[in-house]
């Protein structure tokens, strides 16, 4: 799809994101992306992702459209979403460690 404008690429994205389960808008923007390379594309994956939990999925999309994006805005916004998740498995990992102590009676 290289040629195909932003426009036509935001229509898309809409187009999957009504797909009424979770798993349907990301095989569908999968197969977009596939289809397209197109950061903003690899960027709200990387958000639908997020959105399921799987932070992991999430940041390898996110660094993708870091990539793609030619916009120092965009790369900014990939690189704003990517540190936040990283950000929020540090302070989870830190809870978890707190629970943990505070089950063994060492607080």
């Amino acid at each position: 799809m290289i040629g195909v404008s932003s426009k036509r690429i935001d229509e898309k994205i809409k187009k999957c994101r009504q797909l009424l389960s979770p798993a349907k808008v990301i095989l569908c923007l999968e197969e977009l992306f596939r289809a397209s390379g197109d950061g903003m594309v690899a960027y709200t994956l990387g958000h639908e992702y997020e959105k399921i939990g799987d932070s992991d999925s999430a940041i390898r999309h996110y660094e993708k459209a870091e990539s793609l994006f030619k916009d120092r805005e965009y790369k900014n916004m990939a690189r704003s979403a990517i540190n936040n998740l990283k950000i929020e498995a540090i302070l989870s990992e830190k809870k978890r460690a707190e629970i943990k102590r505070q089950r063994l009676g060492k607080t």
